[in-house]
This record gives structure tokens, sequence and C-alpha cells, in this order.
């Protein structure tokens, strides 16, 4: 029924819904090429990251490109995944209390300072200033 030299995306597209998938529809076979100049391709490859440029070419003609999460926030979400983390473990615990269980000082205190440390992150300030931006002030004097 498939052809053997199908890729394993193209055969799962057609297993689920082979009524309204045809293989012709699912191949490319236009090719298109672009020029660029050496600032262009610059830009193209920082952008581009890991994958081909065609490929990302092709996901920005057609607006799909993934999300990128700024490597500016990359500690901040470090951080927030941690006590997030901490709060779900808080959670179950919680949970697996009985329903006349009343929570003990100690776990009272945990939540208390998890949701005390979690509103510094999210209100800190500094979190979201890159820090090599320099001074916004004029500074000819």
């Amino acid at each position: 029924m498939f052809k053997k030299n199908l890729s394993p995306k193209i055969v799962s597209h057609l297993k689920k819904a082979p009524e309204k998938k045809h293989i012709n529809d699912l191949i490319r076979y236009h090719c298109v090429s672009v020029r660029l100049n050496n600032f262009e391709l610059s830009k193209l490859n920082t952008l581009r990251g890991n994958r081909a440029k065609g490929e990302w070419l092709r996901m920005a003609s057609l607006q799909k490109l993934p999300t990128i999460v700024p490597t500016v926030n990359i500690d901040t979400w470090k951080t927030l995944g941690e006590i997030n983390q901490k709060l779900n473990r808080i959670g179950l615990h919680i949970d697996s209390k009985s329903e006349d269980s009343k929570l003990t000082h100690t776990e009272l205190f945990a939540v208390k300072r998890l949701i005390k440390e979690l509103r510094q992150n999210l209100l800190n300030t500094d979190i979201w200033i890159k820090t090599d931006e320099g001074n916004a002030e004029d500074q000819k004097g």
C-alpha cells in the first residue's frame, strides 16, 4: 500500500486520515531558490539556530516558526521551574493527607516560604533586565 521510500512522517499522515490526505499533497516537489548578500546570510544563520536554511525559510514563510525563549530569561525560567516543583511536591503531600487532618505549622511555614520566594522572583525587576545593555542616560555630560 505505501511506498518504501516515504518518510515515516508522511506514512503516519496517510494512516491517520487516508481519505483526506493524498500522497501528492504531502511530498514537496517544488523548489524555490533565493540569493542573499553577506549580511542577509549572516542574519539567516543567526535566526535559524540548528535548523537547515531551507527548513527555516519554509517555516518563516508559512508563519510557523517555533517559539524561542530569549536567553535572558533562561535563568529565571529555571528558578521558577524549581519553585514550581517544590510547590507541586507540597501540594501532593497536602492532598495525600486525610480530610480530617489539619496542616501542621511546619507545612504552613513551607508553603508560606515558597510563596514568598515565588513572589520575590516574579516581582524582582533585575531578572528581566539584560545586564550588558549599558546606561540609557546621555553620557556626554
